[in-house]
């Protein structure tokens, strides 16, 4: 029982399943990572989305939750599209693309993107919706 045990877990680790976990907090000017050098499935559903973040309000006299993404490719990513999902409940069908967050084109130099919210919402995910050339991502969320 114990080596199924171990074996479970080394599987687990092996093959990650995306928003497995709960949201992580993102506070104002807080930065938190959603993927690290990681190569998700591109895809619709839970193994093509990042970490899941949970936004902290701009603070009093500000409306909505502005946050900004960025992202890095470890090498040129090829003809891909990311996704930047928000949802006010935190469950997978309820994440949908927000109006232009659909990221199709980086820095050509470094590879990197960058897109800034305004909007409203108290969750938010990337999607990895296609990817042409398996190149790993980091991307990072920071609260506005």
């Amino acid at each position: 029982m114990r080596k199924i045990l171990v074996l479970l877990w080394a599987i687990n680790f092996a093959f990650s399943v995306y928003n497995a976990s709960p949201a992580v907090y993102c506070g104002v000017n807080q930065t938190i990572t959603v993927w690290s050098a990681e190569t998700p499935t591109p895809g619709n559903g839970t193994t093509a989305a990042s970490q899941q973040i949970q936004l902290g309000n701009g603070g009093i006299g500000k409306s909505g939750t502005p946050f900004s993404v960025d992202g890095k490719f470890s090498g040129a990513p090829g003809a891909f599209e990311v996704d930047v999902q928000v949802a006010s409940t935190d469950t997978d069908t309820s994440y949908q693309t927000c109006s232009n967050c659909n990221i199709t084109s980086v820095d050509a130099t470094n590879n990197t993107f960058h897109l800034d919210y305004s909007g409203t919402a108290k969750f938010a995910r990337l999607l990895m919706r296609s990817r042409t050339n398996s190149v790993s991502i980091t991307a990072t969320f920071t609260g506005g």
